[in-house]
């Protein structure tokens, strides 16, 4: 399973072309803002995960609150646990 990182929404288009069912996606940065856009393009609210901190600096918490909101340390996890990992910014 691979785990992407998304750190926009023009990323996430990109992404959900290119991802396979049960990966992982992690949103951070400006890439919380697309947390409806990644559960409207068929992503898995299980397979989704918004970074805490950035949630909360964007003011995106409450709106993603079904979500699940991990910390780095949970992140790093992710990282152990996935293979590739791909980063979309852009």
């Amino acid at each position: 399973m691979r785990l992407h990182l998304v750190f926009s929404s023009t990323g996430l288009s990109a992404c959900t072309r290119r991802r396979q069912r049960n990966d992982k996606l992690v949103l951070l940065g400006n890439g919380v803002y697309a947390h409806q856009q990644a559960l409207d393009a068929g992503v898995e609210p299980a397979d989704l995960y918004l970074l805490a901190a950035d949630s909360q600096a964007r003011g995106v918490s409450q709106a993603a609150a079904a979500l699940a909101h991990i910390d780095y340390p949970t992140l790093v996890e992710l990282t152990q646990q996935c293979s590739p990992i791909v980063s979309w910014n852009d």
